[in-house]
């Protein structure tokens, strides 16, 4: 027994060395290995394989990260491993932002071509995938897909896309404020703006200066900041904005962001009431005759001049089965007077139609304002039968 247990002893001491002196003698060596596409062998029976695309690396391409509104690329190498030509027709993406363009059309057998991909990260989403299809005459492949994915980061981002300036006075200035917000490196510089709209550059101008602590706080992710202030001169002419501010920092200097300005400029006095209050036109609502109608809407007064500005109801007419009544003027707002003015039309008034611009009855107020002296209110209604 002993003598067994000796020799088996023996055998596995002699593989195990064995083993040993073999991996010694091979471990710098490169052996040959001959490596075989599955799809690039023979069709079965020995007929012909046909053209046959095959994306080298892969039909998904993941570019890791890039800036929010940027752009990038990215080139698919695509070989013909079959035995007949290949051909290659870009066909649909899936959004606008998203391109691409085949190099060669037609590839031959063992041959191989690039297709480019093409995209801006219009995205809010910090994923981002598109996809292009490549139609081929490959019946087992087509069409292909091919998909390009990544994450997408802020490097700048202010924390709004517009600014609104609502009825803005002709005789007042305006200001308002939106943040840059840099997300990589330690300061942020704006190197360059830009107003779009030529001839309302004039109307505005731009500041710009460090973002305080206070406001950096506001987005806890931010390592800088800058404060852009808009300022909307005084003396404009009346009607609507609608201008566009670019601007380019040192972290985005191939990105530049837009900020859309956009708005109004109104007289000093305005109306706020249904029916069209930019051409002071009041339209009152359906009502029944036994009942009348009696509606209040409001005259607005801001501007340098609103403390100064006093109006007054100077006449109406008709003067029978219509009145209208000018209110006191209230000042719970410092940035305006608003005045009350009430219309009323009584229960049981004759059966008329008011809604021709000839028939309209009318409200006439004066004013102290320096600018605006007289106002005519005109009024819409029916009286029905």
């Amino acid at each position: 027994m002993k003598s067994i247990a000796w020799a088996v002893a023996a055998l596995v001491i002699g593989i195990a060395v064995g083993i040993v002196l073999t991996r010694l003698e091979f471990a710098h060596e490169d052996l040959p290995v001959d490596i075989t596409l599955a799809s690039a062998a023979a069709a079965p029976g020995g007929g012909n394989l046909g053209p046959k695309a095959f994306v080298v690396n892969g039909s998904r391409h993941d570019f890791g990260t890039m800036d929010r509104h940027g752009h990038g690329s990215h080139t698919f190498e695509v070989r013909n491993i079959g035995d007949q030509p290949l051909t290659l027709q870009t066909g649909s993406t899936t959004c606008k932002c998203t391109e691409f363009k085949t190099g060669n059309g037609t590839v031959g057998p063992g041959q191989k071509t690039e297709v480019k991909l093409e995209w801006d990260a219009k995205t809010s989403d910090a994923e981002f995938e598109q996809s292009a299809e490549l139609n081929t005459n490959d019946p087992r492949n087509n069409p292909i897909h091919l998909v390009v994915h990544g994450q997408v980061r802020d490097t700048v981002r202010p924390d709004r896309w517009e600014v609104y300036f609502t009825n803005a006075s002709v005789n007042e200035a305006t200001k308002a404020t939106l943040i840059l917000y840099g997300f990589r490196g330690q300061e942020l510089k704006v190197e360059k703006h830009e107003l779009l709209t030529p001839d309302q550059a004039a109307w505005f101008s731009v500041s710009i200066a460090p973002a305080t602590t206070e406001e950096l706080a506001k987005e806890p992710q931010a390592t800088c900041g800058a404060t852009v202030t808009i300022e909307l001169k005084a003396g404009l002419p009346i009607g609507t904005i609608d201008q566009t501010l670019r601007l380019t920092t040192n972290l985005n200097p191939e990105t530049p962001i837009s900020i859309r300005i956009h708005g109004d400029i109104a007289s000093d006095i305005s109306l706020i009431a249904p029916g069209i209050p930019d051409k002071l036109l009041v339209e009152l609502p359906t009502f029944a005759r036994s009942e009348g109608c009696r509606l209040t809407v409001q005259l607005m007064v801001k501007g340098p001049y609103r403390d100064q500005t006093e109006l007054k109801l100077a006449s109406f007419e008709p003067t029978a089965e219509f009145k209208a009544t000018l209110g006191e003027p209230n000042r719970d707002n410092p940035r305006r007077v608003r005045y009350p003015l009430t219309i009323e039309i009584p229960p049981n008034a004759t059966p008329v139609s008011r809604l021709a611009a000839g028939a309209f009855a009318k409200v006439q107020l004066t004013s102290t304002h320096q600018d605006v002296k007289e106002l005519t209110i005109k009024v819409k209604y029916v009286v029905p039968e």
